[in-house]
């Protein structure tokens, strides 16, 4: 990605409301399991600082 690029740069405001629907809704062709992947992930680190610290 290139800073300098006007697409890249915009805020939400700035971009039409069709291209912005669009936007979110290739940021959710994943699905929830990244959400998931890190609360699991957190959840496992702090056992483990307490788990190990005392």
């Amino acid at each position: 990605m290139n800073p300098s690029d006007p697409d890249f740069t915009r805020q939400d405001e700035d971009i039409p409301p069709a291209i912005f629907e669009a936007e979110e809704r290739a940021d959710h062709r994943f699905g929830n399991w990244p959400e998931a992947a890190g609360l699991v992930f957190t959840v496992f680190v702090v056992w483990l600082m307490f788990a190990f610290t005392g």
